[in-house]
């Protein structure tokens, strides 16, 4: 659950899988990860836990923010997420949220009746490629990605099902390809949500979607919140970037809109692993677009208050770190092949300046003390950005720095509380967490086959 405040046997632990409650699973097959009887046993529902299931508890006690959940299996999270459980999960109220009218809304509620005209939508965004029967589309093998033939393990070191990055070549909203969306001419709050694999997507609204790229925008994006809540204050935006995982909280005005305007939501993030090559964008034809808005006559009066006048919550930043961890991004390529592609990607730390790679099996090597603040150097070693997952945390973004460089400032709207960071290539990028819940958990790369290849790593809360 990206976002909310869980004690670790409710956080999804890779190794706490579990198979259905089946008949068709042959004798001698495991039916639950290594963790999920130690999570059941530490969890206080856990009677409620049996074959076939787990039972979760959220306490819901952070800011109200925009969270998604979606499965955390090892070494199966990229299919099972690709497959489709994955939603929203927004939560609302108490003295982190603005109240009485002053955001766009309604949002859609459990017994609506049909028909209803909602001002709050949730758009998860994710690209997907589909075979000619409409079913999804996976590559079975990584000849799919870089044309390697093979010698695939174990007779090389190249495994034969594990593709680098995956890139869809259709864009869905909400589980629908390239949907059309009436709007009034009032102001709209979106809850974005980068639920892509692999892409990075780099949002803009025109007035075409064929366009040569990069197109001028013709509406402005004003985000008001990211994961972790509000930020301190709206930022207007001509375009915005969003990692995997990340989210925006945003307001677009289309006040003022003749009835019959037609406005695209486009991306402009490459069809490639980001940054991507210079001037290197999504297909305008397919993967550049998103989704299209068609303005109607408006319906009701706009009570809500125009971004540049929001006065958003109070933000209370952290305080001091006590403690500074070197943490580093690598990628290995093939001894076998080394024209190939990275064969493993993996998280690790960093001794006088030198990486050192550590495997998801390795000992624990982050272990900070309960209620303690930290501050987490992301040594990138790679050529592309990643976005970075911290587990139960909100953090903040303090700054990054060129290897030989000095530091510059997190951007405007990654000024609030954040759970994933993109750490450039070539960088340090800096995120300072308050750990305030014993326990065991990860942090990842959330690009999803990175993740399933090692690019991920546990961590205890001392407590």
């Amino acid at each position: 659950m990206h976002g909310n405040h869980t004690f670790d046997y409710s956080d999804g632990y890779p190794e706490a899988w579990y198979l259905p409650k089946a008949r068709n699973i042959p004798a001698g097959f495991a039916r639950e990860g290594t963790f999920y009887n130690f999570f059941k046993e530490k969890s206080p529902i856990g009677d409620l836990w049996s074959r076939g299931n787990a039972v979760f508890q959220y306490a819901n006690d952070q800011p109200a923010n925009t969270q998604w959940y979606h499965d955390h299996t090892l070494g199966m999270t990229r299919a099972n997420v690709y497959a489709g459980p994955a939603g929203f999960y927004l939560l609302r109220g108490g003295p982190g949220d603005l109240q009485g009218g002053r955001l766009p809304g309604p949002a859609p509620q459990v017994g609506d009746r049909p028909g209803t005209r909602y001002y709050e939508i949730p758009l998860a965004v994710q690209d997907r490629s589909f075979n000619y029967d409409g079913s999804l589309f996976y590559p079975r093998s990584r000849t799919f990605f870089d044309g390697f033939p093979g010698p695939y393990a174990p007779t090389s070191d190249v495994p034969p099902i594990w593709n680098p990055e995956f890139f869809g070549n259709t864009i869905v909203v909400n589980g629908r390809t390239w949907p059309v969306h009436e709007v009034e001419p009032r102001r709209y709050r979106f809850r974005i949500l980068n639920g892509c694999d692999s892409r990075f997507l780099i949002f803009k609204l025109a007035s075409n979607p064929w366009l040569p790229r990069p197109v001028k925008p013709v509406l402005p994006i004003w985000m008001i919140g990211a994961e972790g809540g509000f930020l301190p204050a709206p930022v207007r935006l001509d375009q915005l970037l969003l990692a995997p995982a990340e989210r925006a909280d945003v307001i677009v005005d289309f006040t003022g809109l003749p009835v019959g305007t037609e406005i695209y939501l486009i991306n402009e993030g490459p069809d490639a692993p980001f940054p991507g090559p210079p001037d290197s964008f999504a297909d305008p034809l397919t993967t550049g677009q998103v989704m299209k808005f068609e303005v109607v006559r408006l319906t009701s009066h706009d009570t809500s208050t125009p971004p540049s006048r929001l006065n958003l919550p109070h933000f209370q930043p952290l305080g001091p770190a006590v403690n500074h961890r070197k943490l580093s991004l690598t990628e290995q390529g093939s001894v076998d092949f080394p024209d190939v592609s990275p064969v493993i990607v993996q998280l690790g730390t960093v001794k006088n300046g030198v990486p050192n790679p550590l495997l998801w099996s390795d000992p624990i090597t982050e272990d900070p003390i309960l209620n303690t603040t930290e501050v987490w150097e992301l040594y990138n070693f790679t050529a592309d950005a990643h976005p970075i997952h911290i587990h139960e945390v909100r953090f903040q973004v303090v700054d990054r720095q060129p290897f030989d460089g000095g530091p510059r400032p997190p951007e405007p709207w990654e000024r609030g509380f954040k759970d994933t960071v993109i750490a450039p290539p070539g960088e340090i990028t800096r995120v300072k967490a308050t750990f305030d819940l014993p326990g065991r958990y990860v942090w990842h790369c959330h690009i999803l086959e990175h993740e399933d290849n090692e690019m991920m790593r546990p961590y205890q809360i001392i407590g």
